[in-house]
C-alpha cells in the first residue's frame, strides 16, 4: 500500500466474494479456521463482521478495522482510499495531543463528530482495549460503526476523511 500499510482481508469463501486484488494477504476462514482467533481477539464476530480489513503498521501496531464490507468498501480501503459516509465519533483524552489533532483535522474538514472521554467512560475504554488488541488507543475514531483508526497519523486521517468531505457526513449521536 502506498501508506506503508499492510493490508490484510479476511473473509469466508463459502459466504463471501473473492478479496480485493490490492489486499496484501487474503485469510479464507473457511480455509483457515483457527485463524478466526485474530479476529476474535479484536472483538469482531466471525458472523456478522466478515468480511474485514486490518490495515497494520510493518511492526504489527494496528492502525484501521474496517468490519462489515462490501466489496467496493475493501477495495477502497486496501487501496488506501477514503471511507464511506456516517457519522463520525472520536474517543478521547484531555490530556492526548493526538486527541486534540485529530479533532482540529475534522473540524477544519467540516465534519461533524460526536466525543466520548474515555477517561470518563469505562464501557468506552474497554471497547477500545477490545477493538485494538489490549491497547489503550487515543485518539480512536470509529466512522459508520464500522470503521475503527486507531491514533492515525494526520495523512492517513486525511485520506480517511477525504470521501466524507464531499458527502457531508452526519453526526454519530452514538456513544
Amino acid at each position: 500500500m502506498s501508506n506503508g500499510l499492510d493490508c490484510t482481508y479476511y473473509f469466508n469463501s463459502r459466504v463471501h466474494s473473492p478479496p480485493p486484488a490490492p489486499c496484501g494477504q487474503w485469510v479464507d476462514l473457511a480455509e483457515s479456521p483457527s485463524a478466526a482467533h485474530d479476529l476474535i481477539r479484536l472483538g469482531l464476530s466471525i458472523r456478522r463482521d466478515l468480511p474485514a480489513v486490518l490495515l497494520t503498521e510493518a511492526g504489527g501496531k494496528l492502525r484501521v478495522i474496517g468490519r462489515q464490507l462490501s466489496a467496493e468498501e475493501a477495495q477502497r480501503l486496501a487501496c488506501d482510499q477514503a471511507l464511506g459516509g456516517g457519522g463520525v465519533r472520536v474517543y478521547s483524552s484531555s490530556w492526548c495531543p493526538d486527541c486534540r489533532r485529530a479533532k482540529r483535522l475534522l473540524d477544519e474538514a467540516g465534519i461533524p463528530y460526536d466525543e466520548v472521554i474515555v477517561d470518563e467512560d469505562a464501557q468506552a475504554e474497554a471497547m477500545i482495549l477490545e477493538r485494538s488488541g489490549g491497547r489503550r488507543v487515543v485518539p480512536t475514531l470509529v466512522f459508520d460503526d464500522r470503521h475503527f483508526a486507531f491514533n492515525p497519523d494526520p495523512a492517513l486521517l486525511r485520506r480517511l476523511i477525504a470521501r466524507l468531505v464531499a458527502e457531508g457526513a452526519p453526526v454519530d449521536q452514538g456513544g
